[in-house]
């Protein structure tokens, strides 16, 4: 048994009126009578002619000045393009440079990332560690974002921060607020986000630490992946 529509709306009287109301408002008039008690007719009256002024001259319009045209005005912002998001797995950066033998000039990097991704905002995904108090206020004078993660050691001395849930949760809540995403990471942990980013057309860049230590699981997916150690000589860091 299918349900009938009822419409939700409701006119308001005195809003909006259908066309009898409008007939059943309008007043009837009644005929005039004599003294005799004869009706008596009456001659409408003559309609006044519209006023025609001709040769009237035009007021002058004076340009405006210091105004924009429509044309130059900005756009709203909900049709203005959203800036690029960087999410960085800083660990996996860090150390896959380092096991290629040289350092990272994370202030060089933050600058490359904005020129060629057009990234306005870099969240870096880090373990804390007490005594990088220095290492972070530096990163942070670079225009990085960090999130920390608490650190823990492994068997083999090692700290070890896992920043997957927190760069997973952090690229999935601000997804209406970036145009695209910039994932730095040869981790195939973040292969499902990838693989999501990718379908809702979110995705910009897979940037990878190392060419020859990455997870296989990204080769089945049709996307633009860059290496960063294929730009050693750029973004090195040189003692001065």
């Amino acid at each position: 048994m299918t349900k009938k529509y009822k419409p939700t709306f409701k006119h308001k009287r005195g809003f909006f009126s259908s066309a009898d109301e409008l007939v059943d408002d309008i007043p009837q008039s009644k005929p005039a009578i004599s003294s005799q008690g004869q009706p008596v007719s009456v001659q409408p009256k003559s309609e006044a002619k519209p006023m025609h002024y001709q040769n009237t001259p035009k007021p002058k319009v004076e340009p405006t000045q210091g105004l924009k045209s429509k044309k130059q005005s900005s756009l709203p912002k909900a049709f203005q393009k959203r800036p690029n998001f960087a999410f960085i797995d800083g660990q996996n950066l860090n150390k896959s440079i380092q096991n290629q033998g040289w350092s990272l000039d994370y202030k060089e990097f933050r600058n490359y990332l904005d020129k060629e991704y057009n990234v306005k905002k870099a969240y870096m995904f880090i373990g804390m560690v007490n005594t990088n108090q220095q290492l972070y206020s530096a990163l942070q004078d670079f225009g990085y974002h960090l999130v920390f993660k608490p650190t823990l050691a492994t068997k083999q001395g090692e700290l070890k921060g896992n920043v997957d849930a927190e760069m997973v949760l952090y690229a999935l809540t601000q997804i209406n607020q970036y145009d695209k995403a910039v994932i730095v990471s040869g981790d195939g942990d973040f292969y499902t986000l990838v693989q999501y980013l990718k379908s809702q057309g979110k995705l910009h860049t897979l940037l990878v630490p190392n060419e020859k230590a990455y997870s296989n699981l990204y080769d089945s997916l049709d996307i633009k992946t860059d290496f960063v150690d294929d730009l050693r000589q750029k973004l090195e860091y040189k003692k001065k």
